[in-house]
């Protein structure tokens, strides 16, 4: 059963309801966190983004999940939606226009539900040219907008941070989306793949940053970095770049491999595996934080 089999679609008077109920309430502390995922291509950043979110509504916290990937988004498919509908296109229209309320948002998130919990995921573009609607303004408002209504967003931007970059057709940047999220969050995760190519992809990377971020440690095994790799990868990201590795994901193929298969969190389909376990705590961490 994948995770779109337990999704549980609500009659729209059902929707309109539980949007009223949530309006009624008070809404959340201001302090709201945000949380950006970026990090290299292929370090894992929709995996980790979907586990954060997950592992915190597990808290009994309520959580939104965005795909703002204006590349490559995936946070649909890593969780079964085969038909998410419009997605972040239209929130961002609707708060062009100033018609941005806690009804419409329900209405164009899915909600997912696990056991007593659940969450709430905004779907990324369904077209690669449309990513001029992922415009900075509109992106800044819904995020606003989303720390009123939650206690944690968690948003999959980008791998890519040039500047400049801009099409015949639009004249918005192509990664000004990415860059006016990670400006907005409280913390950024910088993901990479723990082995030799993904560790220089990201020092590479690195080069284009001009913010603070959590250099993350994703899939870390000793088969790619030999023994100790924990200490390996600190000690050689300190010498390179002088940055401290925030945490490491340890690599359980096994666990991963069924994640994928059931279109399911860690926490639903391998919730003793170590991966899990390392996001878990990863997750402890940014609550913590201030």
């Amino acid at each position: 059963m994948t995770l779109a089999d337990i999704l549980r679609p609500k009659a729209a008077a059902d929707q309109e309801q539980e949007a009223e109920n949530v309006s009624a309430e008070t809404p959340a502390m201001l302090s709201a966190k945000v949380i950006a995922v970026w990090g290299s291509a292929g370090s894992g950043k929709t995996t980790m983004a979907v586990n954060i979110g997950f592992e915190m509504s597990s808290m009994d916290l309520r959580v939104l999940i965005i795909d703002a990937d204006s590349y490559r988004p995936s946070i649909a498919a890593c969780l079964g939606l085969t038909e998410p509908g419009p997605g972040i296109t239209a929130l961002l229209r609707l708060a062009r226009t100033s018609r941005l309320s806690i009804e419409e948002l329900y209405r164009l998130t899915e909600e997912i539900q696990f056991g007593k919990k659940s969450l709430r995921v905004l779907t990324g573009l369904n077209a690669p040219s449309r990513w001029p609607e992922l415009d900075a303004e509109s992106i800044s408002t819904l995020i606003q907008f989303s720390r009123e209504h939650f206690d944690v967003v968690v948003i999959d931007v980008s791998s890519e941070l040039e500047q400049g970059l801009v099409s015949s057709g639009s004249d918005i940047s192509r990664n000004s989306s990415t860059r006016a999220i990670i400006e907005q969050a409280d913390f950024a995760l910088g993901l990479f793949a723990a082995d030799p190519v993904g560790l220089n992809r990201f020092l590479w990377d690195c080069r284009n940053t001009d913010f603070e971020f959590w250099p993350v440690a994703n899939r870390v095994r000793a088969s790619t970095i030999g023994k100790n790799p924990d200490r390996q990868l600190k000690d050689t990201m300190h010498r390179l770049a002088r940055l401290e590795i925030k945490a490491v994901i340890a690599e359980d193929a096994s666990a991963t491999d069924l994640s994928l298969l059931k279109a399911q969190p860690l926490c639903l389909c391998a919730k003793n595996s170590k991966t899990r376990e390392s996001i878990r705590l990863l997750s402890l961490d940014l609550l913590d934080a201030s």
